[in-house]
């Protein structure tokens, strides 16, 4: 069981792309407001006072990466799982830097928006002041991040609060589909309150591979299976998503029973199965955990019953089931 507690209806931060020469910004809503930036969509509320960057191209010109010592600038810079990894040059002689190394770099960063006619700028520096080993998963790195405007000295915490890190992940997140946008050379820094961090600290890791295996004895075969779409299912899933069109049924605080066929999650209540759920949204939906919310029109008639229930046996193409309990739920926020 996963208690949501904690900017469930979350995505992760802007959902923006930080491409091109001079490190392009696009998405809408984006407003500056004080030390960071405002950014707010339908559906999500998606506001600072973190820095919330999502999406940075590091194959773009505009990306100055310095640490100790050391200097990067341009091409170079790659993302293996949530690790780090570069080869710099000093002096002539050339080094191999990754992982924990990268602890005291800084990104100069290029912030550029429409404004109605007028294209605004903002310079910032990104700041890497720590990076630990997840207690949940250990094959994820948290980073601790902080920023400031180019010309001010004061460093703001990038998540919003001192005590939440980021995990870095390739590929971004569209904030108003919560669409998954296929990009290498695109890297997210999803913070540890938003759900796509949450899906990877709950065994999810978009770029790992979970065993499956059918049949036994010498019938048996097993495969290896990317747990790319059981991310993006999760996240479908954690902001009960049903529709997979970016809006989210869902309140913080709010428990759910989690499990999934390749026992990464399983199984632990005797709660009903709410929904089954596909990277596209869910599959089926037996009932809603927050009703109040409105019934999403794509699994409710205007009478509000449903009109795909989820069976006894799971549809071959769901990938994570829901659970909720009524009473229970209630008393959980």
């Amino acid at each position: 069981m996963r208690d949501l507690q904690g900017n469930d209806t979350q995505l992760q931060g802007p959902g923006l792309l930080l491409q091109g020469p001079g490190l392009l910004l696009q998405g809408p809503g984006l407003l500056l407001q004080g030390p960071g930036l405002l950014l707010q969509g339908p559906g999500l509320l998606l506001q600072g006072p973190g820095l919330l960057l999502q999406g940075i191209d590091f194959n773009g010109p505009g990306l100055l990466l310095q640490g100790p010592g050391l200097l990067l600038q341009g091409p170079g810079l790659l993302l293996q799982g949530t690790s780090f990894s570069a080869t710099l040059e000093k002096d002539g002689i050339t080094y191999q830097v990754s992982g924990l190394d990268f602890i005291g770099a800084e990104m100069d960063l290029r912030l550029r928006w429409q404004d109605g006619d007028v294209v605004k700028t903002q310079d910032v520096v990104l700041r890497i002041n720590n990076i630990e080993q997840s207690v949940e998963q250990d094959d994820i790195l948290l980073y601790s991040l902080s920023y400031r405007e180019k010309d001010k000295n004061q460093w703001l915490p990038y998540c919003g609060s001192d005590g939440v890190k980021a995990i870095p992940m390739k590929n971004s997140w569209d904030v108003l589909t919560g669409d998954r946008i296929d990009n290498d050379k695109a890297v997210t820094f999803a913070c540890t309150n938003a759900v796509v961090a949450k899906c990877a600290l709950w065994g999810y890791r978009p770029w790992a591979t979970e065993t499956q295996c059918e049949g036994k004895g010498k019938k048996k075969k097993c495969t290896e299976v990317s747990l790319t779409d059981h991310h993006q299912a999760c996240t479908r899933m954690a902001r009960a998503d049903f529709c997979g069109d970016g809006t989210p049924h869902t309140v913080d605080g709010t428990q759910i029973d989690v499990w999934d066929s390749l026992d990464i999650q399983t199984r632990f209540t005797d709660w009903p199965v709410e929904a089954e759920w596909t990277p596209e949204g869910a599959s089926c939906v037996s009932f809603v955990r927050h009703p109040e919310l409105g019934l999403p029109s794509c699994f409710f008639n205007n009478k509000g019953k449903a009109t795909d229930p989820c069976k006894k046996k799971v549809d071959d193409d769901s990938l994570l089931m829901s659970g909720f309990g009524h009473e229970d739920g209630d008393n959980c926020h």
